[in-house]
């Protein structure tokens, strides 16, 4: 049932068109169909009305309702394609969306990288005789320090990660984000990386990277099933799910929660609580 569930969440996250694009084919051959029917019903009525008079009138009464029956369905079918159609122009929006952020996100971790090279570079080629040392001495604005880049210490995965979460703790969101993203390149089969996963997915929610936010989350979920943080996560998921404009997913999130939910705080379950509410759920 989860997997069912994470299907869901994925085809929110990723927007997927093909399936919606395939109900539609559907209702077009269903609406074919009916059409086909409907014309062989008129026929036969035409060809009845021909033949013998003591038969015309139940013969008409039977079939003119069925006519009107096919007609009824058509018509319901011709309204859920035009509801498709909407749905399909929303989906593909949402595509677009995750593609331009996706697109952001890369370059985003592509400048970082490249300043921390630069900064690297920089640190190795200076030495006391260059001139620009010289001059840093005679004029005390030059002497100011640069920010030091942010990069993993020596010393094991624990060690590593304390370091990326200290600047969580003081709320440096944007350091510690490099920080847990490069322990998680580094350390990503190690105990740690669901914790770096949830953290990374929490930055993103905070910073509103929605679709970001839901695949680490998300990944978290699906990967380490036992993790303490895994309550925590499925509400943010359902959060964040809410914000796509996904309210169904977010009651599957939060239906998922309610399996677990004796290892939740109080206060997680009265935030899950209140989510449910705004999404209209039924649990």
């Amino acid at each position: 049932m989860f997997r069912q569930f994470t299907f869901s969440v994925v085809l929110v996250v990723s927007c997927s068109v093909a399936a919606v694009a395939q109900s539609k084919a559907e209702l077009a051959l269903k609406i074919e169909r009916l059409e086909r029917e409907m014309i062989a019903l008129e026929n036969r009525l035409r060809g009845g009305n021909s033949g013998n008079a003591s038969n015309q009138g139940t013969v008409s009464v039977s079939d003119r309702a069925l006519l009107a029956d096919l007609a009824a369905k058509i018509g319901t079918v011709e309204r859920q394609m035009r509801a498709l159609t909407g749905r399909l122009e929303e989906v593909e929006f949402k595509q677009r969306q995750l593609d331009q952020a996706m697109e952001l996100l890369r370059k985003e971790l592509a400048f970082q990288q490249k300043e921390a090279s630069d900064y690297r570079a920089s640190q190795t080629e200076s030495s006391p005789e260059q001139p620009a040392v010289a001059d840093a001495v005679e004029d005390p604005a030059v002497t100011e320090p640069e920010a030091p880049a942010v990069a993993l210490p020596e010393g094991d995965a624990a060690a590593q990660y304390q370091y990326a979460f200290a600047f969580i703790q003081k709320n440096e969101l944007d350091d510690g984000f490099t920080a847990m993203d490069l322990f998680l390149k580094a350390h990503s089969d190690d105990a740690l990386a669901g914790n770096a996963k949830f953290w990374l997915g929490r930055i993103h929610l905070l910073r509103g990277r929605n679709p970001q936010a839901a695949q680490q989350l998300l990944a978290l979920i699906e990967e380490h099933p036992n993790h303490a943080k895994r309550v925590d996560a499925l509400v943010d998921l359902a959060d964040v799910l809410m914000a796509l404009g996904s309210a169904q997913d977010a009651c599957n999130a939060l239906a998922e929660f309610r399996r677990s939910e004796d290892k939740a705080s109080p206060r997680l379950k009265t935030r899950a609580e209140r989510t449910a509410q705004e999404a209209g759920c039924q649990l």
